[in-house]
């Protein structure tokens, strides 16, 4: 009876336990979990069991020091016929100072879910613990320094040792070699792989990349450079192993077919040492690292053995796009996405110009994407698009958006609608084509006075050159023009020199004045340092368009200032790392990119709210304030 109950709890195990594990988890450990102030401690974020982890945002790590990472890594475990696959990012922590630390928990975006880890504790002691996990990752074999100087790695075996008769060649063969893997052997065209090249090694060694992998047929987009590699133990065969990431890459095939992925090639200088020259006491064997530190090796008892290795070579099955269904307007998007369309301004005259924004957003080959034809009206004039890319590299396809701006100019007055603009993909999860489209958007067009305004386009611009070609063909009439228009300028530059310095000395006076009449005290900002200055006094005119231009600006240009970019730096990504790295929390960064959608959003509609203006304002001061209060 006995024996019956026992399988039937094991039974009920089993099935309890595959039903756990088919549910996505993530998960945040740190160990150890009580170090010492000059120590290191190693964080992993883990999701479990997720068709496709799109995005994992890491915790507020400020009172760290960051020695290593984000590393990423992926794997898959099979116990009892429950498979479990996982991927993960880690990171090498040395702390500040001492204390109880308490991590909060990460953020990630996994099979279209939102999922939080589980938040750690870190206990950070004055004196040494002898617990020093993380310091085991910042040993690689690319560092082309001696072997036997560096922390013991975070497994070590004996295969060091040449004992007499062994074959140093076949050693190496057995204990270490080159491997790539993908997480896709069959996909479509424009459809990402994610290849990854690894050493495998149960030897120590100065190994450096003499090959690197080439990728005809594929559009790269790299996830970890070259010689820039993260550092796990992983089983291979029935083995363990130290295992290296030499290189890792989403691939995007550009044709059908059975493309090959290139041969990475590893130099390595293995170093054995020889069997009657190792201490056999029997610590040596289990921490070989430490006591050869300390042991005097003559060169005779070290055999050095110089071998290259190469990955096999491996082919991905690209399968072309299928006919069938396969709308008009498709271009080659693969992937999922939405579109979206907004005009600067939908009231005009025929004397102005006008711009349309088409905005593709989602996931996919982004980076590839054309624009969309465009159905203009008739009495509409549609000039070449310009493309801006706002991507995430990092995620697997890649994710963000990508805007396109169409100026045009109206000949006909009235009123008039942009029709709908459509978008078609392929969907890979559904194996199918699906389209999208935008809302149409109504205009109204007044008649001018028959004077319009120049689109400068990239088509018109060669004309204009060739204009101007012809004008200084006549040399003596261009100098003598020159000439004459630099006389008077100088003229007219010297009488108004003197007044505008009266109008400076004016406006210091009266800018002084109204610093003493306010109280500093009650701000965090002063007026003459507020970023929002101009968008404040448009509160008051109640003009919208130019208080959300103006909110926009200040508030850029704060950010540019604040975390060291350029203006043309300021985009989604950057200020998302920069915000991060100077331990701002991730609730600011989201609420400080959900403003910023809030005010493209006003830019681009053709009705400014008015009302929504002043709390936009306190939202965008009330930012700024906290982001201004942590120090660069």
């Amino acid at each position: 009876m006995q024996p019956v109950l026992q399988k039937l709890f094991l039974l009920f195990f089993l099935l309890t336990g595959y039903c756990t594990n088919a549910q996505v988890k993530f998960s945040a450990s740190i160990s150890p979990t009580e170090i010492g102030r000059d120590e290191y401690a190693q964080l992993k974020l883990m999701v479990e069991n997720a068709n496709e982890v799109q995005q994992i945002v890491p915790p507020s790590l400020k009172d760290f020091i960051i020695i290593s990472g984000p590393n990423q890594e992926s794997g898959m475990t099979m116990i009892n016929g429950v498979v479990k696959k996982y991927i993960a990012l880690s990171f090498v922590l040395k702390p500040k100072t001492t204390g109880n630390f308490t991590i909060a928990g990460a953020l990630a975006k996994a099979d279209a879910g939102d999922y939080k880890s589980n938040a750690v504790r870190l206990k950070v002691t004055a004196q040494a613990t002898g617990n020093n996990a993380g310091a085991n990752l910042s040993s690689t074999p690319f560092n082309s320094i001696d072997p036997f100087a560096e922390p013991a790695p975070r497994s070590t075996y004996n295969e060091y040792i040449l004992r007499k008769g062994e074959n140093p060649a076949e050693k190496i063969k057995k204990n270490m070699l080159v491997r790539v893997e993908v997480d896709k052997k069959s996909v479509y065209v424009g459809q990402p792989v994610v290849a990854t090249y690894k050493l495998y090694t149960r030897l120590k060694s100065e190994s450096i990349m003499t090959k690197s992998p080439s990728f005809n047929g594929f559009s790269v987009l790299e996830i970890q450079q070259p010689n820039d590699m993260s550092y796990r133990t992983e089983k291979f065969e029935g083995r363990e192993y130290n295992v290296y990431i030499i290189r890792k890459v989403q691939l995007y095939p550009l044709l059908a077919g059975n493309l090959e992925l290139g041969i990475a090639e590893i130099e390595n200088n293995i170093q054995f040492i020889k069997a009657e020259y190792v201490n056999q006491q029997a610590d040596a064997l289990n921490d070989m690292f430490r006591d050869l530190a300390q042991l005097t090796i003559p060169p005779e008892g070290i055999d050095i053995q110089k071998v290259t290795l190469q990955s096999k070579p491996l082919s991905v099955l690209v399968k072309p796009l299928p006919d069938a269904g396969k709308p008009a307007s498709f271009k080659g998007a693969v992937g999922n996405f939405t579109i979206e369309t907004r005009v600067e301004k939908n009231n005009f005259s025929t004397d102005d110009d006008g711009k349309m924004a088409m905005i593709i957003s989602g996931e996919g080959n982004l980076q590839m994407i054309n624009a969309p034809e465009v159905a203009w009206p008739k009495g509409f004039e549609g000039f070449d698009s310009k493309a801006t890319d706002d991507l995430f590299k990092g995620t697997v396809p890649v994710s963000g958006r990508k805007i396109f701006e169409f100026p045009f100019s109206v000949s006909t007055p009235g009123t008039c609608t942009l029709p709908a603009v459509e978008f078609s993909f392929f969907d890979t999860r559904d194996a199918k084509y699906k389209t999208v489209s935008s809302n149409p958007i109504e205009i109204t067009v007044t008649k001018g006075t028959g004077n319009p305004k120049n689109i400068i386009t990239e088509a018109n611009a060669k004309s204009n050159d060739n204009l101007l070609t012809k004008f200084f063909n006549n040399r003596l009439r261009v100098v003598s023009l020159v000439a004459v228009l630099i006389i008077i300028g100088l003229i007219v530059w010297f009488k108004r020199d003197t007044k505008k310095e009266r109008q400076l000395a004016n406006a210091v006076q009266a800018e002084e004045k109204i610093r003493e009449e306010e109280n500093p005290a009650e701000e965090i900002l002063p007026a003459q340092q507020n970023p929002l200055a101009l968008a404040e006094e448009c509160l008051h005119r109640e003009d919208a368009k130019l208080f959300y231009t103006h909110l926009n600006l200040g508030l850029k240009k704060f950010l540019a200032k604040k975390l060291a970019l350029r203006a043309e730096e300021v985009n989604r990504k950057n200020i998302t790392e920069q915000l991060d790295a100077k331990g701002i929390s991730n609730e600011t960064a989201v609420e400080l990119q959900k403003l910023m959608d809030e005010i493209e959003w006003q830019l681009y509609t053709p009705f400014a709210d008015n009302e929504k203006m002043k709390n936009m304002y306190n939202r965008a001061s009330d930012l700024l304030q906290l982001i201004n209060t942590y120090h660069s």
